[in-house]
């Protein structure tokens, strides 16, 4: 294909991509979780330049022009094909809330790596994928699981080689709980609370729960919150909003486990039953500290996004008949 050509063909393309939750308590920078909660997007071709328009989640936070994050990761992934991106319109339905540690920010580039690509005339492979997402995102848990679905472990590898990651399919039995206070937390201020050095037992500790959290996933074992504990990271950003440390403590019979979502400020909560008595407990948790709070409550996802021929009422379409399926 000759470098500024498209063979789109003029087809509209759409995007459906899931949230996801990364660090999942010890597992810090090294795992996720994909929800069933989701961005869709489309692309049709326009005459010139591009317009966006968006419903959902925090839409007067929205860029509407170049700057906004998917635009950007379809620019990349076009210059990656040696390719110019073509006038497009992007319609935008996003139920994933931003700044609070849902991977809303990697939801927006997997989708944006992959209409980007499509438009440029290629179905990018999946780990070329990841590859131009993760130089975006700068590190691989989200876009790992909102790429593949499913709870994932993931590296960042040495030089241009493909990022390392390994996928589990997560139990349909459990609910997942994510507790929104009304503070975000961004991940600049998050990331600057943490220290430069640990100390061998707190990195012992973790290394221990970790390969415990990935063994119970893989094998589709019992988890408890024990195994969530986490000395690297939560320690240091509960603080930072009033509320997610008793979150962080809380414990219940039918409680599987409880972490900070990424780098917050959202707790998510795994039940194995009475989810929305966890849930509302949780919210107590942070009101009386003074903070309001929501819950939201999902599964996980296990397929991933997903790239589809026609517009978001063909997707919406599709996914009504996979629901109705026996």
């Amino acid at each position: 294909m000759p470098p500024d050509s498209v063979s789109s063909g003029g087809r509209v393309f759409s995007a459906v991509v899931p949230a996801s939750s990364a660090n999942v308590g010890c597992a810090f920078d090294s795992a996720a979780i994909a929800l069933a909660l989701y961005l869709r997007a489309s692309a049709a071709p326009a005459e010139s330049g591009f317009q966006l328009n968006y419903r959902g989640a925090n839409a007067d936070q929205i860029p509407r022009d170049a700057s906004n994050l998917l635009v950007r990761a379809m620019q990349s992934a076009a210059a990656a094909m040696g390719a110019s991106l073509p006038s497009v319109h992007l319609d935008v339905h996003n139920d994933i809330p931003l700044a609070v540690g849902l991977g809303s920010s990697a939801a927006a580039i997997i989708a944006g790596v992959l209409l980007g690509g499509r438009l440029c005339g290629s179905e990018l492979l999946p780990a070329e994928t990841l590859r131009l997402a993760m130089e975006i995102e700068g590190h691989p848990d989200n876009v790992a699981a909102a790429l593949h679905g499913g709870f994932v472990v993931a590296a960042k590898p040495e030089g241009d080689a493909s990022a390392l990651v390994a996928k589990a399919n997560v139990s349909q039995n459990l609910d997942f709980i994510a507790v929104i206070p009304e503070v975000s937390l961004p991940t600049e201020k998050a990331r600057a609370v943490l220290p430069a050095q640990y100390s061998r037992r707190d990195v012992v500790a973790n290394l221990q729960r970790t390969a415990l959290l990935a063994a119970r996933f893989f094998s589709g074992g019992e988890l408890s919150p024990e195994i969530f504990r986490d000395a690297l990271h939560q320690p240091y950003r509960s603080p930072l909003v009033p509320g997610i440390a008793e979150c962080l403590a809380f414990r219940h019979p039918g409680l599987a486990g409880v972490f900070l979502s990424g780098a917050g400020s959202a707790v998510m909560a795994i039940a194995r039953h009475s989810a929305g008595e966890i849930g509302d407990a949780l919210v107590g948790e942070f009101r009386r500290k003074g903070t309001g709070a929501r819950a939201l409550t999902s599964r996980a996802d296990n397929s991933g996004a997903k790239l589809f021929a026609g517009d978001l009422r063909a997707v919406e379409a599709a996914e009504s008949r996979l629901k109705s399926r026996p």
